[in-house]
């Protein structure tokens, strides 16, 4: 297992973490941690030139936890996200977890129960019309 990957950002999606991270300047949570290392290792592409393999906002991934059974859901900003709805916040920890990745990486994270968890993408489904929409997301 490696862990540390480059994440790889559409402009929109840099964007939205530096958002995120100023909300957090000083925190040490899990989340801020987690943040500071996703910016520190970005590579910021233009989000036409972003493989498909790679999970970004508006793309559905399928990934396991901890060699769990496989779940399918689509990456979003949305911090309201119920747990019928097929989607996974980037603003929480597993979805800002899989951000950047491409399928067969994983990252390790830890909750905020203290508890490591270890994410491993299996596949990511590009879907250009969601895509779309997540480039015209405002921050």
């Amino acid at each position: 297992m490696h862990d540390h990957y480059p994440t790889i950002l559409a402009p929109h999606d840099h964007d939205r973490l530096q958002a995120m991270m100023c909300t957090m300047i000083g925190a040490r949570t899990p989340l801020a941690d987690l943040l500071r290392r996703k910016l520190s290792s970005a590579v910021v592409m233009l989000a036409a030139d972003i493989d498909a393999d790679v999970a970004a906002s508006g793309r559905r991934v399928r990934f396991k936890v901890d060699g769990d059974e496989s779940v399918e859901s689509t990456l979003t900003w949305d911090a309201e996200v119920r747990d019928d709805s097929g989607s996974l916040s980037l603003q929480q920890m597993r979805g800002l977890s899989l951000l950047g990745l491409r399928a067969g990486q994983s990252i390790s994270y830890p909750t905020n129960t203290q508890r490591n968890e270890l994410a491993e993408i299996e596949h990511v489904f590009p879907d250009e019309a969601a895509r779309g929409d997540a480039d015209q997301a405002v921050a």
